[in-house]
């Protein structure tokens, strides 16, 4: 099917959305950070950014992505954070480029079936 890369810096949310993947017949690259996802060479099909992490954030994570790889499909993921709500992270992450969000908790069928519909 397609590589999926998926970029968070909670370890839950990574392994929950790879084996959500992976049983839709995806394979499955993961990076903790907008760093570490740098450091990925095999150019993804789609990737799942969230918006809110350490070292390298969302926004500059999609920027990255779009610039390496300008036709890969985004999909940014958020919960908010202390004064930031997700709605606000997410329509950011359309503006600089993300072709669909989703707010956490995500629900398996929606990541399921919004990464199906990306991928045609």
């Amino acid at each position: 099917m397609a590589h999926v890369l998926v970029v968070d810096d909670d370890p839950l949310f990574r392994e929950v959305a790879a084996e959500i993947l992976l049983q839709a017949g995806h394979t499955v690259d993961h990076a903790g950070n907008g760093l570490d996802a740098q450091r990925i060479e095999a150019r993804p099909d789609l990737a799942v950014v969230d918006m809110l992490m350490p070292g390298r954030d969302g926004i500059e994570t999609i920027g990255d992505l779009r610039a390496r790889w300008p036709d890969v499909k985004l999909i940014a993921v958020s919960a908010g954070r202390r004064g930031l709500s997700p709605g606000l992270l997410l329509r950011t992450a359309v503006a600089m480029g993300a072709d669909a969000t989703l707010a956490k908790p995500v629900q398996p069928e929606a990541l399921r079936d919004l990464v199906g519909q990306l991928l045609g």
